[in-house]
């Protein structure tokens, strides 16, 4: 039995890669990869190594070879911080020239992509930045909605179409334990009533822990997570809130 991939639904599948597959309509969708981490920390003077060189394109790359979709979908958080700095433009390239080679490269804009536009642009990336793409009955997007009666509307409409809200910009992650010694804190999907939230894509990301249930977004607090799918050695475990 593969234990990396689960089907959530009919044609949702999850991947233990951070991944979510739409099978008909072949969409890959992904979150927060907030490319250039080191670099942002480094210009706000914290010193994080940078030798050691991001991989997130390239785990992109292995996936999208893997599933062969039509279009990628990025849900939010592309960059850590959009800014004038050669090695983030020469990642954005990098990302859009291999992505777009091999599928349609589509970017939902973050909290942290609010000059992503510009950054682009320097970049000579000739990308768009949406706020939420519909495909089929469920909506993607980021998930930093600021007004809960939006989210609220946004859930009920996609909702009576029997589709989800499929977010990220949670980053989160749950702490599985023996009950003896051994802990381990695991990023995670979340599943709730009409929502799914992705697992930061980015290696860098910590993690925020599901079960305190202190969420960013108003989706998973107006629909409250039931289980948590955890990834645990490259298999998907899935764990009672």
């Amino acid at each position: 039995m593969d234990r990396s991939r689960l089907e959530l639904e009919p044609g949702l599948w999850l991947d233990a890669e951070r991944a979510v597959w739409l099978e008909k309509p072949r969409v890959l969708a992904v979150a927060d990869l907030h490319l250039g981490y080191a670099w942002a920390h480094r210009a706000e003077g914290n010193l994080l190594p940078i030798s050691a060189q991001e991989d997130t394109t390239e785990r992109l790359i292995r996936l999208i070879d893997r599933y062969q979709p039509n279009e990628v979908v990025i849900l939010g958080d592309v960059v850590h911080r959009a800014m004038d700095a050669p090695a983030l433009h020469t990642e954005l390239r990098w990302l859009a020239l291999n992505v777009g080679e091999r599928a349609r490269l589509r970017l939902i804009g973050g909290n942290h992509d609010r000059q992503l536009a510009a950054t682009l642009a320097a970049a000579g990336i000739a990308l768009e930045i949406d706020e939420a793409i519909e495909i089929g009955p469920h909506v993607l997007l980021h998930g930093d909605e600021r007004h809960a009666k939006a989210a609220q509307e946004r859930l009920a409409r996609h909702g009576a179409l029997n589709g989800r809200v499929i977010l990220g910009h949670e980053h989160p992650a749950i702490t599985l334990g023996d009950g003896v010694a051994s802990r381990a804190k695991c990023p995670c999907f979340l599943v709730g009533p009409g929502v799914l939230v992705v697992p930061a894509f980015s290696a860098w990301a910590a993690g925020t822990e599901a079960r305190d249930g202190q969420f960013l977004s108003p989706y998973p607090r107006l629909a409250p997570p039931t289980h948590a799918i955890a990834i645990l050695a490259g298999k998907l475990l899935p764990v009672p809130r």
